[in-house]
């Protein structure tokens, strides 16, 4: 096994399992980043509210 200027050993090859999953995450790569994106804005938007009632409860 030679190891080339990068780092990476030559020859080194990933199971099949690896592979499905690599080629899955290409294939489904902006799905991902919506329900990423969706789910960042629900939690921001839930602590906004969150601190909303916080602050209306305290002036009260």
């Amino acid at each position: 096994m030679q190891i080339r200027r990068n780092g990476t050993a030559r020859g080194r090859r990933i199971g099949p399992a690896a592979r499905r999953l690599a080629r899955w995450g290409v294939r489904h790569r902006h799905i991902a980043a919506g329900h990423l994106l969706r789910g960042v804005c629900s939690g921001v938007g839930t602590a906004l509210v969150g601190l909303a009632v916080v602050w209306f409860q305290s002036r009260r």
